[in-house]
């Protein structure tokens, strides 16, 4: 194999994973239209997603150990696969845990009031931002701009925190409370996706500009 023909791959499986991010981000709109009851149809669309990134992971493992095994790279080509690879896993955990707040929406359980079901939209849509942000920085031209969603994943998981409490008690309460133990387990989930989609920038960030230079 020759070095352009190497390095077109090395771009094609790149561009492969911001695909892949853009299909989680998907899954993750999915996720809070169910948990919202906004929308009916998520679910199947939901699932048709999460089984997309499950693919995408997939092929895109096979492309990373193709290159490793029909040439050996250079220190800076290592360090994009390896980030590759890593990042798929993160992503493939986040649709994990974005297709389990599906099955969770679709649970019996009495609505949340509107304060905390404002807040957990909220949560979830700087989640989204900050996840965009770190699909981003696998871009050569947007790489720095992955460092920046750390504290605003520090924020989001003091956030999910503070909520988790709020539901806790609201769970020790009188009466049916299956949908606060329900929101519990969904405030967990994104505390989780926050700190995976922190180090996707993170591997971005240590990965891309190596590759791009």
């Amino acid at each position: 194999m020759t070095r352009t023909h190497y390095l077109q791959e090395l771009e094609s499986v790149r561009e492969s994973l911001i695909e892949m991010g853009r299909t989680t981000v998907a899954l993750l709109t999915e996720a809070l239209q169910t948990i919202s009851g906004a929308d009916s149809d998520s679910v199947e669309r939901a699932s048709e997603l999460e089984a997309r990134t499950d693919h995408q992971m997939r092929t895109i493992h096979d492309q990373c150990l193709s290159l490793i095994t029909r040439q050996a790279p250079v220190a800076r080509d290592a360090r994009l696969v390896t980030g590759i690879l890593d990042a798929i896993v993160d992503l493939e955990l986040i649709g994990d845990y974005a297709y389990e707040i599906v099955t969770i929406g679709r649970s019996p359980g009495q609505r949340p009031p509107s304060t905390i079901a404002n807040l957990i939209a909220e949560i979830f849509s700087r989640i989204r931002q900050v996840l965009s942000t770190a699909i981003g920085g696998w871009s050569n031209d947007e790489a720095a701009r992955g460092l920046s969603v750390a504290p605003q994943v520090a924020a989001i998981r003091a956030e999910c925190q503070t909520l988790y409490g709020k539901l806790s008690q609201l769970a020790a309460g009188p009466g049916d409370t299956l949908g606060y133990v329900n929101l519990m387990i969904v405030c967990r989930h994104l505390e989780r996706i926050s700190r995976h989609a922190a180090s996707v920038a993170e591997q971005a960030a240590a990965a891309v500009p190596a590759y791009a230079n």
